[in-house]
């Protein structure tokens, strides 16, 4: 459905607008149901608080009277950024990680230069920005579809000989962590920027449990704050680079009397949503389920002949090492059993991408991974009894509170 309103769409009488019922019907198909889309979360109602408080409809700008407790707000939460990422500095101001990752692009390159990219979706899964559209060029970097991983040894040689002056690791469709040493190491040699996209594995990174790109050499790191980060919807950057986050916040915060740049109003309401998710969550242990999760229904789906993205790596012992467990059909059978799970209540998105986050915050443990697994299989493989309804009834049920 287009995001605006469709022309041949009539609303005869405006009083049957009626967008607490349309609320209700998201909420019986989203709650009531098991969400494996790898790109959301569940957030607690001490974080969702803020959403709905007067502070979302304010500014932020000191301009305005009346803000030093939002600029408290602020301030906190950058702070408490700067500890769970350890991180010296921390931009807060992008209201989604794709103004993230163009606040990064428009700081750190010129009109007409190129970017190093994961290329997007098959083969390879990484962000497909159209940074056509911004007069940069992308530069796509060899990438495996028999791993699932980058080509070094070709990345490598592609970046000496092209070298462009930013380099974005990180991708969409991940299950691997990527080779920033290796990259970073060449692209320092020649004078070049190294940025991480952790859009989709920011608080696994936090968790310690995923790659520490600003440990392995990349000199910025960003994303978005609602997948493997329980949070609102909104971005952050993070970097150990005074000199590289100046410039960036040039682009991305913004000072009334100059005028804007990418952003008018960060939003408040989602900052101080996202200082609450950065100051309850237990990291540690909640990266740790989700990846195990992850890996317990990689295995059942390994052991009952489903095809995966990455089954060929010999370089890593595991299916997956994050949230994400990527299965290998062709488009229109990945559609297919799309519609064919969401009939029975599991939700998964286009690329039969199996998403772990978000039934981690509500308690599931391995063993109970396991037997989503299982139940996925089964209505995969069309063999749905009565059983497999009730059970899939129960795990909904019993899973409606965020625990971890």
């Amino acid at each position: 459905m287009d995001t605006v309103l469709n022309s041949d769409f009539d609303v005869k009488d405006w009083r049957a607008f009626d967008v607490e019922r349309l609320l209700d019907k998201h909420n019986d198909k989203r709650l009531n149901a098991i969400n494996l889309i790898v790109s959301e979360n569940r957030m607690t109602r001490r974080a969702t608080a803020p959403l709905a408080s007067d502070i979302q409809a304010r500014y932020a700008a000191t301009f305005y009277a009346g803000t030093e407790p939002a600029q408290e707000i602020i301030d906190l939460t950058a702070a408490l950024a700067r500890k769970v990422f350890r991180a010296r500095y921390a931009n807060l101001s992008p209201i989604s990680g794709n103004v993230a990752l163009l606040s990064v692009v428009f700081a750190l390159t010129k009109n007409g230069e190129s970017v190093g990219r994961v290329p997007p979706f098959f083969p390879g899964g990484g962000y497909p920005l159209n940074y056509e559209a911004f007069d940069r060029q992308p530069l796509p970097l060899p990438f495996s579809e028999e791993t699932w991983q980058l080509d070094l040894e070709k990345t490598l040689e592609l970046l000496d000989r092209e070298k462009p002056p930013l380099v974005i690791l990180g991708s969409s469709i991940v299950t691997y962590p990527m080779p920033v040493r290796e990259v970073a190491d060449l692209v320092h040699n020649y004078g070049g920027v190294v940025a991480y996209d952790g859009s989709h594995t920011l608080g696994l990174i936090a968790g310690g449990q995923y790659q520490d790109p600003l440990v392995e050499g990349a000199d910025i790191l960003f994303g978005s704050t609602h997948k493997t980060f329980p949070g609102p919807q909104g971005g952050i950057i993070l970097s150990n680079d005074e000199e590289l986050m100046e410039e960036i916040d040039r682009y991305s915060n913004f000072t009334p009397l100059n005028g804007p740049t990418m952003i008018c109003n960060p939003h408040l309401a989602r900052i101080a949503s996202t200082g609450i998710v950065l100051e309850e969550t237990k990291w540690k242990e909640y990266a740790d389920r989700v990846v195990r999760n992850s890996r317990a229904i990689a295995k059942v789906f390994l052991d009952n002949r489903i095809p995966m993205h990455g089954e060929q790596a010999e370089n890593f012992s595991e299916l997956t090492y994050c949230h994400q467990v990527v299965t290998g059909y062709d488009r229109d059978t990945s559609f297919r059993l799309r519609d064919l799970l969401y009939k029975h209540r599991i939700n998964v998105d286009g690329f039969m991408r199996i998403g772990t986050s978000e039934i981690t915050r509500l308690g599931y443990d391995e063993e109970t991974a396991v037997k989503l697994a299982e139940l996925c299989v089964q209505v995969i493989k069309e063999d749905v009894t009565g059983d497999v309804v009730r059970e899939i009834d129960d795990l909904i049920r019993s899973h409606q509170e965020v625990v971890i």
